[in-house]
């Protein structure tokens, strides 16, 4: 089943720590295309239940269009399920479930979900689901179940940093800060995971915070083999990241003589810039128009409402 993720407005997700509310309004302010409230990672055990509160209590109070998630804690933490006891207060766009190993955690998941909604006469799948998908080893022995478009599921996000605790190591990148095998693995299994489930490919986040060229070198490279947005730990990432991920003048111009070129359709081959040109090149030029205009009326959008 061929299930190429559609274009998105959404180009990059803000993480904010749970027990730091008095960030939530900087993140909200910060031009980002959806906030991750954050209950797992940047919270300290012992200020978790701090933190969901914060969470309840900010959340209802916002009057905005932004998709803002929930990232809960992993399975098998029995806290995971206080987490999910927030949505009897709170209306997320979804909730992000990190250490995800295979599919089998993400139907845990679509379960509980499932009966929340049913208990709080909300629609079906109506919470969406985002899942983290290689900070584990065994996470990377399964992630190959995610090889189908599934209910509910709406993004696959891909992280080195778990996933060299989990190896044992420091970190996954070299000295120059280049990605090792092991991180390039995990980098490309998520890719080719949200293609084939027809969902949003999340580019992991950039720890680097004083590297804005590296940050923007990063994302180019990453959004040029098919990711569609990417993670970010810091309001000054989001301005870089939107600038790497917009459309080149010449993708634009290549994607509009490709419709042209093959009358958007109707001809089943043609020349491009001396080169033969067919349906995939077709599906590929409208994909990329598609960004492009999603692109520009998000810029549109920010313009009106500075």
């Amino acid at each position: 089943m061929h299930a190429t993720p559609v274009p998105s407005a959404v180009r990059s997700y803000l993480f904010v720590p749970g027990n730091r509310p008095e960030r939530f309004a900087k993140a909200l302010a910060s031009g980002a295309d959806a906030l991750i409230l954050d209950l797992e990672d940047s919270v300290p055990l012992a200020e978790k239940a701090a933190a969901r509160e914060s969470v309840a209590c900010w959340l209802p109070t916002v009057d905005t269009d932004l998709p803002i998630w929930i990232r809960i804690n992993p399975l098998p933490c029995t806290s995971h399920q206080d987490d999910l006891r927030l949505l009897s207060r709170v209306r997320p766009a979804g909730v992000v479930l990190p250490k995800c190993e295979g599919m089998e955690d993400a139907a845990t998941i679509d379960a509980e979900l499932g009966d929340i909604e049913r208990h709080s006469g909300r629609p079906q799948r109506s919470v969406l689901l985002m899942v983290i998908a290689t900070e584990t080893a065994r996470a990377m022995q399964l992630i190959h179940t995610f090889n189908q478009p599934t209910p509910r599921l709406a993004g696959i996000l891909w992280g080195a940093e778990d996933l060299a605790t989990s190896l044992g190591v420091r970190s996954l990148r070299d000295t120059s800060g280049r990605y090792l095998p092991p991180a390039l693995r995990a980098r490309d299994a998520a890719l080719f995971a949200s293609h084939a489930c027809g969902v949003a490919a999340i580019d992991a986040v950039y720890t680097k915070l004083d590297d804005a060229a590296g940050l923007e070198a990063e994302t180019r490279a990453h959004a040029a083999l098919g990711f569609t947005a990417k993670a970010a730990i810091h309001p000054a990432q989001i301005a870089v990241i939107h600038r790497a991920l917009q459309q080149s003048d010449d993708d634009v111009t290549w994607a509009q003589e490709v419709i042209a070129e093959l009358h958007d359709g109707a001809k089943a081959s043609g020349r491009v810039r001396g080169m033969m040109v067919d349906q995939p090149h077709l599906n590929a030029a409208r994909r990329i128009q598609l960004a492009f205009l999603l692109a520009q009326a998000k810029t549109r959008s920010a313009s009106r409402e500075q």
